[in-house]
């Protein structure tokens, strides 16, 4: 099994999955220029948007970091990754893995980036503060949803959404307020990366906040 990643980026959530599997895997780094993939030199044969994460596992290659992380949750079962099929946990894990991929991730690439979503060479600023308005609301709801339902987003059980959530919470690094510096978020965040796949994960990127 191959990951393709960059550190800091969405491979974050796939790469924190497979440390928590105890997965046998190889880390790929890909390396950019000027925004375009240079290393490997056949990266879109794997994956056509030029992006990370990509897994390889044997004769599957699959893209969308949620995606990689809901296949590795069920792939390896007995790290308890994810709800049951069938139960109503596993309906709400879906709703959080979904949400965050679906909402509040664009939100953070438009703040990002915000020259990728318009062609006006003044319409980045507007961009980039409303991804920032959107978040602030998403911050706040989040938030009071761990403080009432917590510690993790299915309650007092760990998944690999608590794992996504956790990336999106350290790209909100460079926001005020930060969103480690609300209290449920920042009790979730100081959880998450205590784990030492996590930790692993950290070291293994060479993150730093």
């Amino acid at each position: 099994m191959k990951l393709y990643y960059l550190p800091g980026t969405a491979a974050m959530a796939p790469h924190m999955a497979l440390e928590e599997a105890g997965a046998d895997y190889e880390l790929v780094l890909v390396e950019r220029d000027n925004g375009q993939v240079v290393d490997p030199p056949n990266y879109r044969e794997l994956n056509p948007h030029d992006l990370v994460p990509t897994l390889v596992d044997g004769d599957l290659v699959l893209h969308e970091a949620a995606a990689v992380v809901m296949y590795l949750s069920d792939a390896y079962p007995d790290a308890a990754l994810a709800p049951a099929p069938g139960t109503a946990a596993r309906g709400h894990w879906y709703r959080w893995l979904t949400y965050l991929t679906n909402t509040v991730q664009p939100a953070q690439l438009n703040r990002l980036y915000p020259e990728r979503y318009t062609t006006d060479a003044h319409g980045s600023e507007g961009v980039r503060r409303a991804g920032e308005a959107i978040l602030e609301q998403m911050r706040a709801w989040i938030d009071g949803e761990l403080g009432r339902n917590g510690p993790y987003l299915l309650g007092e059980t760990f998944t690999s959404a608590d794992l996504y959530l956790c990336m999106l919470t350290r790209w909100s690094r460079t926001l005020e307020p930060k969103w480690w510096d609300s209290p449920s978020l920042g009790s979730h965040y100081r959880r998450i990366v205590a784990r030492p796949a996590v930790v692993r994960v950290y070291e293994q990127q060479g993150l730093e906040e």
